[in-house]
C-alpha cells in the first residue's frame, strides 16, 4: 500500500461512526433536494427583476457551469474519501489544519444561516397562505419539525426526505408543462412567448452589466449541490458515489435552466419580487383557479425540505469538526441510533436566530442572508478546487495510480483552475455592486481572522508540545 493510500484510509477512518444505510437515490436527493429550494422559487424573482429575462437565463447558466467545475473536483475527493466532514476534512488533510478549521466553521455557519433562510422563506409563504397567523408561530413550528425529522436514523431520514424532495421535481415538471401551454396559448388568456418579452423591454432591458451583480444570488441558488458529499460515510454502497456526482449535477442544471427559461418568457420582469414566488404569480396570471395556493403549499414543502437537508449536513459538519479536534469533543457523540444529537441541537440553536428575523422585513432579511451565504459559497467552493489539486498531486507523488481512482476530475488541472478563477470573478462582480459588497466586506475579514487565529494557536500548541518533549 502506498503512503498516499494509507492517508486516504486514515481520512476515511476518521469519518466513521455514523449509520451506513443511505441508498444512492437518497444521496442524490440530498444534493438535489438540498439545492432546489428558495433560491429557485423565491430568489429567481429577484434575479429576473434585476437582470431581465435574458440576463436571468445567462446568470443561472453561468452559475450552473461554475457549479459543474466545483462538482467535478468534489467528485474525485468524495469518491476517494467518502466522509461526512467532506470539505473540512479534505482541507485539513490536503491544505493545512488552519484552513480545515476555517472552512469547516465557515461551512457550518453558512449551512446554519441557510436553515435560517429557509425557515424565513417558509414563513413568507405561510404569510401569503394564512395572513392572520403571526410569523413567529410558523418559525417555532418549522424549527421543531426539522429537529424531529433529523432525530430519525439515517435510513428513515433518507426515505422521508426522498419523498419530500420528489415534490419539488413534480412541481418543476408540472410548471414546465403548464408553462409551455401558456406560451403556446393553450392555457391562460393569451399566448405570451417571445412577443411578451419584446413588449416588456426585450431580453436585456437593463443591459449586460447587471448580470454580474446577480451572480451572487444565482451562486446561492446552486448552494447545497455539495451536500451529497456530507452523506458519504453514511452511504450503504460507497462505490455508487460517481453516479451520485453526475446525477446530482445534471439534474440541478437541467431543472434550473428549464424553469428559468419558461419563467422568463411568461412573467414580465417588472412583476417579479421577493414578496412571493414568481411561480405562483405565473399560475395566478394564467387564471388557473386554486393554482396559486397549491403552488405556495408545494413551495413551502420545498423550502422546508431544503432546510431539512441543511440541518442534516450542518450537524454532520459540526460532528466532523469535533472528530478532528476543531470543535468541543462533546459534539462528536452520537446516540443509540447513531445520530449526532449534540451537534444537531447546537446547530438548531444557532439557526433559531431566524426568530429575530421574523420581527424584521422578511424579504430584506432573506435577501441579506442570500448574499452572506453566497459569499460563503465562493470561499468554500474555491477551497474544494484547491484541495483537489493538492490531493491529486500528493496522491501521485505518494505512488498512487490514476486508474485506481473511482472518479477522476476531467481535464486536470484545467477544471480546478477554471473553478478558482470563476469564483474569483464572481467575487469581483459582487464587490462592484454597492448593494451586495457588504457581504464580501463582512466575509473576507472574518475568514482571515479565523484562519490566522487558529494558525497561531496551533503553532503555539505545537511549539509547547515540542518543548515538553525535549525536556
Amino acid at each position: 500500500m502506498s503512503v498516499k493510500d494509507k492517508k486516504i484510509t486514515e481520512v476515511v477512518v476518521k469519518g466513521e461512526g455514523l449509520n451506513e444505510s443511505l441508498k444512492i437515490r437518497q444521496i442524490i436527493m440530498v444534493g438535489v433536494g438540498g439545492t432546489i429550494g428558495t433560491g429557485m422559487f423565491l430568489g429567481s424573482g429577484y434575479v429576473l427583476s434585476q437582470a431581465g429575462p435574458g440576463g436571468a437565463i445567462l446568470a443561472y447558466l453561468i452559475a450552473g457551469l461554475v457549479m459543474w467545475l466545483m462538482m467535478m473536483c468534489l467528485g474525485e475527493l468524495s469518491t476517494a474519501m467518502p466522509v461526512s466532514g467532506s470539505i473540512q476534512a479534505y482541507a485539513t488533510e490536503y491544505i493545512n489544519r488552519a484552513m480545515g478549521f476555517t472552512v469547516g466553521w465557515v461551512n457550518w455557519l453558512a449551512c446554519a444561516m441557510t436553515i435560517t433562510a429557509q425557515i424565513v422563506a417558509s414563513a413568507i409563504i405561510m404569510k401569503n397562505i394564512i395572513p392572520s397567523v403571526p410569523t413567529i408561530v410558523w418559525v417555532i413550528v418549522f424549527a421543531v419539525l426539522l429537529i424531529g425529522v433529523n432525530a430519525l436514523n439515517a435510513n428513515q431520514f433518507g426515505e422521508a426526505s426522498f419523498w419530500f424532495a420528489s415534490l419539488k421535481l413534480i412541481l418543476i415538471v408540472t410548471f414546465t408543462i403548464i408553462g409551455i401551454a401558456i406560451i403556446c396559448g393553450a392555457a391562460g388568456n393569451n399566448a405570451v412567448g417571445f412577443s411578451g418579452i419584446e413588449e416588456n423591454g426585450g431580453w436585456f432591458p437593463k443591459g449586460f452589466g447587471v448580470i454580474v451583480t446577480t451572480l451572487l444570488t444565482t451562486v446561492y441558488a446552486y448552494g447545497g449541490s455539495e451536500l451529497f458529499a456530507s452523506g458519504g460515510s453514511e452511504m450503504k454502497n460507497k462505490k455508487d458515489m460517481p453516479k451520485a456526482v453526475h446525477a446530482t449535477t445534471w439534474i440541478l442544471i437541467g431543472c434550473y435552466l428549464v424553469a428559468i427559461v419558461i419563467l422568463s418568457m411568461i412573467l414580465p420582469y417588472g412583476q417579479a419580487d421577493l414578496l412571493g414566488s414568481p411561480f405562483a404569480y405565473v399560475f395566478k396570471d394564467a387564471g388557473i383557479a386554486g393554482a396559486e395556493l397549491i403552488v405556495n403549499i408545494i413551495i413551502l414543502t420545498s423550502a422546508l425540505s431544503s432546510g431539512n437537508y441543511f440541518v442534516y449536513a450542518c450537524s454532520r459538519y459540526l460532528w466532523s469538526l469535533a472528530k478532528y479536534n476543531q470543535a468541543p469533543k462533546v459534539l462528536a457523540k452520537v446516540n443509540k441510533r447513531k445520530v449526532p444529537m449534540p451537534a444537531l441541537i447546537v446547530t438548531m440553536a444557532f439557526a433559531a436566530l431566524s426568530i429575530v428575523c421574523s420581527f424584521v422585513a422578511e424579504d430584506t432579511v432573506y435577501l441579506f442572508l442570500m448574499h452572506i451565504i453566497g459569499g460563503s459559497n465562493i470561499f468554500i467552493y474555491s477551497i474544494v478546487c484547491i484541495a483537489q489539486i493538492r490531493f491529486r498531486r500528493q496522491y501521485l507523488a505518494g505512488g498512487g495510480k490514476l486508474e485506481d481512482l473511482g472518479y477522476k476530475t476531467p481535464l486536470f488541472p484545467l477544471v480546478p483552475i477554471l473553478g478558482i478563477l470563476a469564483y474569483f470573478l464572481v467575487l469581483v462582480g459582487t464587490v462592484s455592486d454597492p448593494s451586495q459588497r457588504v457581504s464580501i466586506f463582512i466575509c473576507v475579514p472574518a475568514y482571515v481572522l479565523i484562519y490566522i487565529g487558529f494558525y497561531i494557536y496551533t503553532k503555539k500548541k505545537s511549539t509547547k508540545a515540542a518543548n515538553i518533549t525535549m525536556e
